[in-house]
């Protein structure tokens, strides 16, 4: 596989993976944020792992510490906020402890700051990210397509649709002793959706597990739970 389309699948499973939650740093070794002669001291950053321009710099063969500043001011509208920011961190100076700004990258936008890099281990560290990226992507414990504020969501509807599903069930014999015109549309409600809701059910299962039941809370999951956590086992 050529570095073209590592990058290119490295970048779409990311996508799928770039919530807050998704990516566990400590699935990251020390010895893993060494490339060559530099050692990274990774910032924790909305549960991802980022690093800071110096050091990039440093990894990238630059002398002067700002060169990667420099290349993301000439190419910021590149970036997105997903992919660079800077952050406050203490510094120690002679006056004392203090904070400063620090522009800090994600593996994705350290990446995209070595492929604009003209060193001659810019190549190299491209494939070094690549590995961690996908290194991080298959040791994530929830990769999720779905927020849980979009799961409740789609727990509602499966919760709507079965309630249909058991009310259709209810008037069916009824439609049958008047027959009613509508009973052949009953019927079929009863014969064909019983497979797809079941199914969406085993889903829902498997998505959900991470969440737990607070009955007495004040959260969106309680009206899906009080209609029985056990219909989604």
């Amino acid at each position: 596989m050529n570095e073209a389309q590592q990058c290119a699948n490295t970048n779409r499973a990311s996508i799928e993976n770039n919530r807050e939650g998704n990516i566990d740093m400590n699935s990251v070794q020390n010895y893993e944020l060494t490339f060559q002669q530099t050692s990274f001291h990774p910032v924790s950053h909305n549960g991802e792992i980022w690093l800071t321009s110096s050091e990039l710099a440093s990894a990238l063969g630059y002398k002067k510490s700002d060169a990667v500043t420099q290349i993301f001011s000439r190419y910021h509208d590149e970036f997105t906020e997903n992919m660079s920011t800077t952050l406050k961190m203490s510094v120690v100076r002679k006056t004392g402890v203090v904070d400063i700004p620090v522009r800090v990258f994600s593996l994705r936008g350290c990446h995209l700051i070595a492929m604009f890099a003209t060193t001659k281990v810019a190549k190299d560290f491209r494939k070094w990210v690549l590995d961690i990226l996908d290194r991080e992507v298959e040791h994530s414990p929830i990769a999720k397509q779905f927020t849980d504020e979009e799961l409740c969501t789609l727990a509602y509807l499966w919760r709507s649709s079965a309630v249909m599903y058991e009310a259709c069930k209810e008037i069916h014999p009824l439609l049958a002793v008047a027959e009613h015109r509508l009973l052949p549309r009953f019927t079929s409600i009863g014969t064909n959706y019983a497979r797809g809701i079941n199914k969406a059910r085993e889903i829902l299962h498997r998505e959900t597990r991470h969440i737990e039941e607070q009955p007495w809370g004040d959260s969106n999951w309680k009206n899906v739970f009080s209609y029985g956590r056990n219909i989604l086992q």
